[in-house]
């Protein structure tokens, strides 16, 4: 079982302490959230609560995770990165592969993109995008950049994008991975169809002993059904050595230490933060 620290909302400078101090202790990798913004009013239903109402407000860091792990990537050898979740269709995907091959190989291949398509429009009305056709955006997106990551030219058309013989440079080295997050029935055909893995919103055990064998059905029965596929299923429920054991039982790679704002709250110090770190790889990393 790989186990990953949320760093969502921390304060921006300390991320690189939070990297080292997570690689000594054995932790597979960080995770983090993004927003471009957050505004200050929202009438959006967020998806991943009984009330439809987000944790999140305007006044929480939401420092970019590409220039956050690129800065991690520079004291750290072995740690991994991934955005959870990366709001993907706001992107040009030339821009955004250029972006992520630059972290790609400044980070030699330690970062894989979690991503989804979005919930918040008022988001996407800031930034003039079609909230209503941005599944199929993010479809497109992730067939654009895939075809960049090659390095050779690419020429492409549809609805979105026009390319005509659009090279970038530097290109990875190796294929990045792609993580789809969400459990609306588009997003799980995303992540099983068109990407290397699955990275939940928060689930229950009892839920996931569900989800967790239909995702894998579904990949068993798609045309990538024999590439390698990782689940990362943060609980909502305590991480108990015996909550563990189920998760790796049902075919779970990974799960998370949730965010030190909800772990510890909002005041704690960079040495709380470690403390916490602590904690928790005393009872599961060792």
């Amino acid at each position: 079982m790989d186990f990953w620290q949320v760093i969502s909302w921390c304060e921006t400078e300390q991320i690189p302490a939070i990297a080292m101090h997570a690689e000594q202790l054995g932790f597979k990798g960080l995770i983090l959230a993004e927003h471009i913004y957050y505004p200050a009013k929202t009438r959006s239903r967020y998806y991943y609560s009984a009330d439809g109402v987000s944790p999140q407000t305007p006044d929480m860091e939401f420092p970019d995770p590409l220039i956050s792990f690129a800065a991690a990537a520079a004291v750290t050898r072995t740690l991994e990165f991934m955005t959870g979740i990366y709001v993907v269709p706001l992107r040009h995907p030339v821009e955004l592969a250029k972006n992520i091959a630059t972290l790609s190989r400044l980070s030699d291949n330690r970062f894989s993109l979690g991503l989804g398509s979005g919930w918040l429009k008022e988001e996407f009305d800031q930034f003039g995008v079609d909230f209503s056709r941005r599944g199929r955006r993010t479809d497109a997106m992730l067939e654009v950049m895939r075809q960049l990551w090659r390095g050779a030219e690419v020429s492409y058309a549809d609805e979105f994008f026009t390319l005509d013989r659009v090279k970038i440079r530097p290109y990875p080295s190796q294929s990045v991975p792609l993580v789809g997050g969400g459990h609306s029935p588009a997003a799980l055909r995303r992540a099983v169809e068109l990407c290397d893995g699955w990275y939940g919103p928060g689930n229950t055990l009892e839920d996931l002993e569900t989800l967790v064998p239909n995702l894998l059905a579904m990949r068993k029965a798609s045309p990538r059904r024999e590439e390698p596929f990782q689940i990362v299923a943060p609980l909502l429920e305590p991480l108990t050595p015996e909550a563990v054991a189920r998760l790796s039982a049902m075919g779970v790679s990974g799960t998370v230490n949730y965010p030190f704002l909800f772990g510890i709250g909002p005041e704690a110090t960079l040495d709380d933060k470690k403390r916490y770190m602590d904690s928790f790889a005393r009872k599961l990393l060792t």
